[in-house]
């Protein structure tokens, strides 16, 4: 039975949109839900009665653009199939779609599609504190539930709490389902697709690769979830609704294009005219940021590496909880003190237009393991940190947070130490303009540069240590500078700590260490160099053969 709604509900609907969380949720037990089987009932009449009505198309039609702030349904992912101006739904008429969904769920508050169809709508058309209200009133199988809920809180800008509960809703769900939802075979490129595509679903190796992905694709480590993750289960679960939405209004099957466009870019924004069809996803400002590594998972956590700006083509998000998104440089090092891994870490704010931000240092050994966390002091541009972490692969993250919900995050992938009998320190890039060479790892972090492009300045002072050797025993250290695509560079030196060399491609010399720990600290000469990318390549031989090397990209010139 239809319950009769008077003009002040409808009214105070219109003005109190957070009515709805008031009432509280008692979800029922574990039953099936049948979510291949397609809509009947009430819910496919008030969509097909919204998406239906009065549309036409004729040569005189003016095609609703969002470019132009056209919003034929009130902004949500159909506008882009009107095509004339006056077919937009008028205020009075979005307002009765929302009543007719939240009147659908009053009837059927059990039927696992009516309250995701009701959801799914209101968060389409803007609505997200009514969305979340009545997902809290689903009465379906607790883990459909659960995924309902994910989708309105992430909708409503409250992406953990979505996480929590798209968790929970995966765990319960049938197996078929939780595969098509947790798939991310469309973010993946080359070997790392072709390798995911051969996992068995569901399975454990599977499982893993995906929390190593999102774990390498959560956008900022200091927030608590993982909104990109939630993103994505968001964009799938609506796939599956929408399908559902396409066949029961306009009879028709969603093309895979769009389904693939969809999970990686979200729902078209903005379209233009071409012929008689349309150009989607042509704005960017609904995909933004691409959070996914750029580099594959099969070159290691090593080489790992960010394209933050995505294309139109690329997979991308654009955060509604946060932004603009500015990725900054930085320089890390590791150190070893004792048996335990010290890193050093440092990174430039300031090109980022932020005054006096709230600064992170952090430390993460993947998706349930290590975890490190420092808060530098406000006002620091050039933050620095030397602190022992878990010797594990690590991604390293310092992050920034400015007014408005503007962040700045620097980030990299970081591998434990070698463990053989003789190791080197990664070289540190320390200030040149310091009245001395460092003569400690302390004095060296205090002074170290926040990244490792040199500029215009014409020397390089550079921070290592040796391990493995005993005081007395004499070492063999060689050193040469590379540049990117173009070998040995031919003038190399003109000062090592006080030892005059002349140009050569690489120049060697020998002295005893100090102990255990052999700090060293050298200045070299750059100012012959031409802009470009370039390795500093030291390498230290011990008295009975032993050999170790360590590498430090660097820049020279440009910004």
């Amino acid at each position: 039975m239809k319950r009769n709604r008077g003009p002040m509900f409808f009214a105070l609907l219109a003005t109190v949109p957070s009515l709805f969380p008031l009432i509280a949720a008692a979800p029922a037990g574990a039953q099936e839900v049948a979510w291949k089987e397609e809509l009947r009932g009430d819910i496919r009449n008030v969509l097909r009665n919204h998406y239906l009505r009065d549309l036409a198309s004729d040569s005189r039609s003016i095609d609703c653009l969002a470019e132009r702030g056209d919003t034929c349904f009130g902004g949500d992912h159909e506008d882009w199939r009107c095509r004339r101006v006056y077919d937009c739904r008028t205020p009075a008429a979005r307002l009765q779609f929302v009543m007719e969904l939240i009147g659908a769920v009053d009837d059927r508050p059990d039927d696992p599609f009516v309250v995701a169809h009701a959801v799914y709508g209101l968060a389409r058309v803007g609505r997200t504190q009514n969305a979340v209200g009545l997902a809290r009133r689903c009465r379906a199988a607790e883990w459909w539930c659960d995924l309902v809920m994910g989708l309105a809180l992430h909708r409503a800008g409250r992406s953990a709490e979505a996480g929590e509960r798209y968790r929970s809703g995966l765990q319960g769900a049938d197996a078929e389902l939780a595969c098509r939802l947790t798939d991310i075979r469309e973010l993946l490129d080359g070997s790392d697709g072709a390798s995911y595509r051969r996992l068995p679903c569901p399975g454990p190796e599977r499982t893993e690769f995906e929390e190593r992905f999102w774990w390498l694709s959560d956008p900022l480590l200091s927030r608590p979830g993982n909104d990109r993750r939630s993103e994505h289960l968001t964009r799938r679960f609506e796939l599956l609704l929408h399908e559902r939405l396409r066949r029961a209004v306009y009879n028709r099957r969603t093309l895979p294009t769009y389904h693939i466009d969809v999970t990686r870019r979200g729902h078209p924004d903005s379209w233009k005219p071409r012929g008689r069809d349309l150009e989607t996803w042509k704005s960017e400002r609904g995909a933004r940021y691409r959070f996914t590594p750029a580099s594959r998972v099969g070159e290691g956590i090593e080489a790992l590496r960010y394209e933050l700006e995505s294309s139109r083509w690329d997979e991308g998000f654009t955060p509604t909880e946060y932004g603009t998104v500015f990725e900054v440089p930085g320089q890390v090092a590791r150190f070893k003190d004792g048996d335990s891994l010290v890193l050093a870490i440092a990174a430039d704010l300031d090109a980022v237009p932020f005054r006096s931000p709230p600064t992170r240092f952090i430390a993460s050994g993947g998706p349930t393991g290590f975890f490190a966390e420092h808060r530098f002091p406000i006002g620091d541009l050039s933050p620095s940190i030397a602190t022992s972490v878990a010797s594990v692969p690590l991604l390293a993250a310092i992050e920034a947070f400015g007014r408005g919900g503007a962040v700045a995050r620097m980030r990299q992938g970081v591998m434990p130490l070698d463990t053989g009998r003789l190791v080197l320190s990664d070289p540190l890039l320390v200030d040149p303009l310091r009245p001395a060479l460092p003569e400690s790892r302390a004095e060296a972090v205090d002074a170290m540069l926040p990244q490792t492009r040199i500029g215009s300045r014409n020397e390089m002072v550079a921070y290592f240590e040796v391990y493995g050797l005993e005081a007395g025993q004499m070492m063999r250290v060689s050193l040469a500078l590379e540049r990117e695509g173009a070998g040995m560079v031919t003038r190399v030196l003109r000062s090592l700590s006080g030892r005059e060399a002349a140009p050569a491609p690489s120049v060697a010399w020998t002295e005893p260490a100090s102990g255990p720990t052999h700090p060293m600290a050298l200045s070299i000469d750059v100012g012959a160099l031409e802009d470009g990318n370039y390795d500093l390549k030291i390498e230290v031989a011990g008295p009975d053969g032993s050999v170790a090397g360590t590498v430090r990209r660097f820049s020279v010139g440009g910004r």
